[in-house]
């Protein structure tokens, strides 16, 4: 009889520290915390929304509790704090420890480990970009300004390392769910054909992930509206208030649909080149539709000023939720889609000389 209430006291105890598939449990133990709320965030349309929450009273670790269903990509921050944690959530278990800018997260959570794994492999690149990132912040020194302009290419140099990095752990590491976090990243840099062999490689668990969903949609967008395929029309509202379709500016023209934004810095960096092909070629037949992801239409109106924009524009002020880069599944911006005088699509991403020549050969 004794041995066997032993048997059953060591299977209550083995069930009490299994984790619960129903909830996770997050011990958040921070550097600061102490009187202050500590949160999950989640993102909802690019903004960040409480997912869940807990005050630290004394300053003794809180636990956060809250089921999810699959893998969630979470974000734990805490009162008027600027920095978060990246975090894979799932209902397991997790101890976060350490501060915000140098944590230690142990956890029974397969995505979350694989996370970690991938945060330390790139915690030195990572860690010099974000040096480079604050003396970049700082303006150029109007007495040296060689040296910041040295220093920001350097970035960028580190910032296209990094990708080609990302690029090689998704191939090494087609379970690891990181791997779906590091695609998320950089897909836009990818063509239909390489996005599609890219998420076709990950293995299944990894695709129940909303950024695999993500970009499952945006694939099966692009592929609609591909090189080779007649372009989908759309219409939305010029800075004037009337409806303009792209039909109505290309009906026989060789047509450009821009997408870009007056917040998007490399959208104004690239005007410029844009107005000068425009003057060149627009009297020959080329023209261009401006589609703007702003959400401002002051901004937006200003920015069009500023740049001498004198094409036709449209928008529906949705940001990304745009009518127009929905449907042509715009992965990033400035993005640029080519149509021929027969309305078919020839290019997409196109610019500077590449994208002369493919106005040339279709005039």
């Amino acid at each position: 009889m004794r041995k066997t209430i032993w048997i059953l006291l060591g299977i209550i105890t083995l069930q009490a520290c299994e984790k619960n598939s129903d909830v996770y449990n997050i011990k958040v133990d921070l550097d600061g915390s102490a009187g202050k709320w500590v949160r999950l965030l989640a993102m909802v349309d690019r903004n960040y929304v409480t997912y869940d929450s807990a005050f630290s009273d004394s300053g003794s670790p809180v636990v956060l509790t809250r089921g999810v269903d699959g893998v969630t990509t979470m974000y734990l921050t805490m009162e008027n704090a600027e920095g978060t944690i990246q975090m894979l959530v799932d209902n397991s278990n997790y101890k976060v420890t350490g501060s915000l800018e140098d944590y230690k997260i142990t956890t029974d959570s397969k995505p979350q480990n694989d996370l970690n794994e991938y945060n330390e492999r790139f915690r030195p690149v990572n860690e010099k970009m974000n040096e480079m990132v604050s003396v970049l912040r700082k303006g150029a020194d109007p007495g040296n300004k060689e040296e910041y302009e040295n220093l920001r290419q350097e970035y960028y140099d580190l910032y296209d390392q990094r990708d080609r990095m990302d690029s090689v752990y998704i191939q090494e590491n087609p379970s690891s769910f990181a791997s779906v976090l590091a695609l998320r990243s950089t897909f836009y840099l990818l063509d239909n054909g390489q996005l599609e062999t890219a998420l076709s490689r990950l293995d299944a668990p990894l695709r129940q992930m909303e950024e695999f969903k993500y970009m499952q949609g945006k694939l099966d967008r692009m592929n609609a509206v591909a090189v080779g395929k007649e372009y989908t029309d759309f219409g939305l509202e010029t800075p004037g208030g009337d409806i303009l379709k792209i039909s109505d500016v290309q009906n026989g023209n060789v047509l450009m649909i821009d997408f870009w934004a007056s917040w998007c810095g490399p959208c104004r960096e690239a005007n410029p080149e844009l107005v000068e092909i425009y003057n060149d070629y627009h009297d020959s037949g080329f023209d261009i539709i401006g589609v703007s992801l702003d959400r401002d239409s002051a901004s937006w109106v200003k920015a069009i000023a500023d740049d001498h924009l004198t094409w036709y524009q449209i928008s529906d002020l949705q940001y990304w939720n745009s009518e127009g880069a929905v449907l042509y599944g715009v992965p990033a911006i400035p993005h640029t889609v080519l149509i021929d005088r027969n309305g078919i699509i020839a290019g997409t991403k196109l610019h500077g000389d590449e994208l002369r020549e493919a106005i040339e050969s279709l005039l």
